[in-house]
């Protein structure tokens, strides 16, 4: 009779899970404290003034609430099992023992990896079923469906979550021949994506003039970093009808059925594995390779523009260096590790190879053979833009132009500013060996939404303007002043026709009025009482052509002549009500702008607040100028109203 192939080995599981209690039993102490012990107190507590059953009932409830503690501790108790059952592939004694047994490698692999898995699961499970009858004795039969259902959610999420997290390890584990070496890679491998995204992401904002990043390679890298994936998806939502679920059930159960997954690929690298690589620090020799050069890549970008940064190297002459420095030493470093001896500089073509390829990456970027820096789409592929600029001068609410745009005219005109802008990239660029200083500077940030649902996103940030190229009609710097010439666009910044929408005016006030004394006050002056005829006076002065100038430059004549000091504030109060039995809820709004000498309108109701038979005036820009970086009351001088 031909004998019967064995996968699993009971005597071996029973020997780990006794030989390894105190793991599983520490796992299991903590969750007893979480759950059982902690509706317990709560229930039998004298300190809570809700009735014990009220108490008991939303604890439970919300049980699957302690999931985000349990990601920790999955994470971290997933490694401690994996070293514990898979420790005697680290010494070649132990090693050469067990393989001796007249065991399979299957049945090895599967009775650890099933004893370990062990540790996590069979805690949890008692635990789930102490709360459970602690919830059913506690309180009445008709909570037991929903507590029930809430603490089954809790103990298959967190299966699956520490299926994925010990099987992760378990992979881990058969690529190491080095107790220590196994916590490492199993943290970095964990991390590794985001590490990388966020490397390459700093590397081309360095080289890609206005680059944002990727929301695609964003949203990859974290499915690719579970802790982050899993920690979104495992918060507990609470709906304004009472239901109660998981953020996404369906991302936990896809990483519990990758931890299926990897237990079968440990398996298959578990039955190639060679016994003599005990003590070494890969133990595959397919890997070595690959490990080599991601040390050397990822401690050339990491730690080469660590170092450019330390030492405010900004220019493309001095990162280039540092980062190819850094990926020979970070290669030289892993073939240490590797051989597990200092000597080996005479591999110094794996270096040379690593460097290579580093300076041609850099030099690809450098010159933008993917052309990041020149995009701009076309007209017909944008769906909508939404556009941040910087508006000039004066600082009020109308510096900053913050509108999202359909009308293809508009959209137009931006798209041309954006061209503009890539044209003459090299110097607008500081990063740019051909940048030339401005007479002052703005910013500009561009959100495209592109038909068929993608992005493109670019933030450009100290832009230089010049002022010789004001009379050049195609230049950015001539482009930005149109639309700061154009009164819908500034009227959009401030926001005048949003201000009062649900809403009421409840107040106004000066800031930076002169003192009798004849210094800059930069206290509020209230002027309440003339809120909505101030409110009436600046829209008619707006309309006018009277408020709202905007200049590019703040060293202008004309700003210093046309602008004071002095900043007029209105406040709105909006009514906001989330549903019938909820209180209302006031949200404020603010709305600032700057006085001009030519809005008559504003004036002339301020000349009756009373403020300047008190000896208070507007503050002229040349005043305020004078006292830049001094204290009010050192600085002097003053101005009468004028109009």
């Amino acid at each position: 009779m031909r004998s019967a192939t064995s996968y699993f080995n009971g005597t071996l599981y029973r020997k780990s899970l006794a030989r390894f209690w105190p793991l599983w039993v520490l796992y299991g102490v903590i969750w007893l404290f979480a759950l059982p012990l902690n509706m317990l107190t709560t229930y039998f507590s004298r300190y809570m003034s809700a009735p014990p059953q009220r108490r008991l009932l939303d604890l439970a409830l919300n049980v699957p609430d302690s999931l985000s503690i349990g990601l920790l501790l999955a994470a971290f108790f997933a490694i401690l099992c994996a070293m514990a059952v898979f420790g005697y592939l680290y010494n070649h004694r132990s090693a050469c023992w067990t393989h001796a047994l007249p065991l399979r490698r299957e049945a090895l692999f599967a009775t650890q990896y099933l004893a370990g898995l062990s540790f996590l699961l069979l805690p949890q499970l008692t635990v789930a079923l102490l709360s459970a009858i602690i919830e059913v004795s506690l309180l009445p039969m008709s909570s037991w469906s929903a507590v029930l259902s809430a603490l089954l959610t809790w103990l298959l999420a967190q299966s699956g979550v520490c299926l994925f997290f010990f099987s992760f390890a378990a992979f881990c584990a058969m690529f190491t021949g080095h107790i220590l070496a196994l916590p490492a890679f199993y943290c970095i491998l964990n991390v590794l994506a985001s590490v990388i995204y966020t490397l390459l992401d700093g590397l081309f904002h360095q080289f890609f003039f206005g680059y944002t990043g990727s929301s695609g390679a964003a949203r990859l890298s974290i499915w690719l970093t579970p802790f982050l994936a899993l920690r979104d998806a495992l918060l507990w939502r609470v709906n304004l009808d009472e239901s109660r679920h998981l953020y996404s059930s369906v991302t936990v159960a896809v990483y519990a059925a990758v931890g299926a997954g990897l237990a079968l690929a440990s398996l298959y690298v578990y039955r190639r594995r060679h016994v003599e690589t005990a003590g070494d620090v890969v133990a595959v020799p397919l890997v070595r390779p690959l490990f080599k050069y991601g040390v050397s890549f990822c401690s050339g970008l990491c730690i080469g523009m660590f170092t450019a940064a330390f030492f405010s190297w900004s220019r493309m002459s001095a990162l280039v260096p540092c980062i190819l420095f850094w990926t020979v030493i970070g290669c030289f470093a892993a073939e240490m590790l590797l051989k597990k001896s200092f000597r080996v500089f005479k591999a110094w073509k794996g270096p040379v190879i690593m460097a290579c390829v580093m300076l041609l990456l850099c030099l690809g970027c450098y010159a933008d053979l993917l052309g990041v820096s020149a995009k701009v789409p076309k007209l017909d592929q944008v769906d909508q833009v939404d556009v941040e600029l910087n508006l000039g001068y004066p600082n009020d609410q109308g510096s900053y132009l913050s509108l999202t745009l359909t009308d293809p005219e508009n959209i137009q005109r931006f798209l041309e500013l954006h061209q503009a802008l890539v044209d003459d990239r090299a110097r607008l660029d500081y990063g740019s060996p051909h940048h030339e200083a401005g007479q002052d500077y703005t910013s500009l940030q561009l959100r495209y939404t592109l038909k068929g649902g993608s992005s493109l996103n670019r933030k450009y940030s100290s832009l230089p303007l010049y002022r010789a190229d004001l009379e050049n009609e195609g230049s950015f710097t001539a482009l930005v002043q149109s639309i700061a010439e154009d009164r819908e666009m500034v009227a959009q910044a401030y926001g005048f026709d949003s201000f009062l929408t649900n809403s009421r005016l409840t107040g106004a006030w000066l800031t930076g009025l002169t003192t009798p004394e004849g210094h800059i006050d930069y206290d509020r002056f209230y002027v309440d009482d003339f809120a909505k005829e101030l409110w009436e006076a600046v829209q008619q002065d707006f309309a006018q052509g009277n408020l709202g100038e905007r200049y590019l430059f703040d060293s202008d004549p004309e700003r210093q002549q046309n602008t004071y000091y002095t900043d007029l504030e209105f406040v709105s109060e909006e009514i906001v009500t989330s549903n019938e039995s909820a209180p209302a809820a006031a949200r404020g709004r603010r709305l600032s702008i700057t006085l001009t000498p030519q809005a008559k309108h504003t004036l002339a109701v301020l000349d009756r607040t009373g403020l300047w038979e008190q000896g208070y005036a507007l503050a002229a820009r040349d005043l305020a100028d004078e006292e830049e970086w001094h204290y009010p009351e050192t600085a002097g001088g003053g101005m009468e109203i004028v109009y």
